[in-house]
């Protein structure tokens, strides 16, 4: 299996779209967060307690490891349900990665319309799909950025 590239302009986007805050902040499920949008999970309450600020090293490990959960993620989401003929274009791919950045590969799953029309080579559709979700209506902005990506890559 092909695996995806990290491309120093993914990790610019994802970044931008992130921000990069040095303490916890809540995000906009109201879910506590770190660094560059790492979701604080129950084993890591201790470490990243309120008033903890994170050094540069720390936030760009912590980047860094949730990226390439991204992309594992990512590769395995298409290879389940990609059915097209030929491999997605790295522009798509890259939208993927920071769709399982942002949702978790079990929110990117649920994309199925999405997953249809990419299959099927209609990208205009997937886009339309992308931006025809709960997704759309938490962070607009950023899922029509990505969506635009998908429909002129």
């Amino acid at each position: 299996m092909n695996t995806i590239k990290i491309t120093d302009e993914l990790k610019a986007r994802i970044r931008d779209h992130e921000g990069c805050v040095d303490t916890v902040y809540l995000d906009s499920l109201g879910k506590a967060t770190i660094g560059i949008g790492h979701l604080v999970q129950p084993h890591e309450r201790q470490r990243f307690k309120e008033g903890v600020k994170l050094e540069h090293d720390e936030i760009e490990d912590l980047f860094l490891i949730d990226l390439n959960r991204a992309c594992a993620g990512a590769e395995q989401l298409i290879s389940e349900n990609y059915k097209g003929d030929k491999r997605l274009s790295q522009a798509i791919e890259h939208v993927i990665v920071e769709m399982v950045f942002q949702l978790g590969k079990t929110g990117v799953s649920k994309f199925k319309k999405m997953w249809k029309a990419l299959s099927d080579g209609d990208k205009k559709q997937a886009s339309l799909e992308m931006q025809d979700s709960r997704w759309h209506s938490q962070t607009p902005v950023r899922c029509k950025a990505l969506a635009e990506i998908v429909a002129n890559a």
